[in-house]
């Protein structure tokens, strides 16, 4: 999270510059890349990095709330549109789609998921999976999933983690990444239409 807001335009630029080279960066060199790298690669200060974000960890957090509010959106787009669990199976072929496009726009934070995993506290996907969970499993309970709690909550865990770890090492170029994609939506898709028929 940013030491602070930024209040002006001008400001809002140099964080955005800032979190677009830090995901350049840390795409490419994971954890190792420095502050002064990603300042450089951004074309400000140290001390202009340092304004906005007190360490590194700050600006990978920022990833993930890019990330995150990104996600946000677009998954919500389809969840909104999904009316029965029954349609369940097939909105999770848009979501999964959708992971996809997300994962290639977001390299750097796809990285430090698969650097440090996001079940642990403190790293910086943890609130995104928390997030993601929490939305995934309310929306089967809202659509009248009768599992028990615990088991429902895993199977959306399973089912989030298995994405996330597929995308974050899934190849780049095509036609493999389309290859593996498709066969990790067919996983998916079978796994939930298993659960959600219990």
């Amino acid at each position: 999270m940013a030491t602070r807001s930024p209040q002006q335009e001008r400001s809002r630029r140099t964080v955005d510059r800032i979190l677009q080279a830090a995901d350049r960066l840390i795409a490419e060199q994971g954890s190792a890349a420095t502050t002064t790298a990603i300042a450089a690669a951004a074309g400000v200060s140290v001390g202009a990095l340092y304004r906005f974000f007190p360490d590194k960890h700050a600006v990978g957090q920022a990833l993930a709330d890019r990330y995150l509010d990104e996600a946000a959106g677009r998954f919500g787009a389809i969840v909104d549109r999904v009316d029965s669990l029954d349609a369940v199976p097939e909105a999770l072929r848009s979501v999964i789609s959708v992971a996809a496009e997300l994962a290639l726009e977001h390299p750097g934070y796809y990285r430090l998921t698969n650097e440090r995993r996001p079940d642990e506290e403190g790293s910086v996907g943890h609130g995104v999976r928390v997030a993601m969970i929490d939305t995934f499993d309310s929306v089967l309970v809202a659509l009248g999933a009768s599992h028990e709690p615990g088991v429902r909550r895993a199977a959306v865990t399973m089912a989030i983690e298995t994405v996330r770890h597929t995308l974050a090492i899934a190849p780049t170029c095509e036609p493999d990444r389309t290859i593996v994609i498709s066969e990790l939506a067919e996983m998916v898709v079978i796994y939930a239409e298993r659960r959600l028929a219990r």
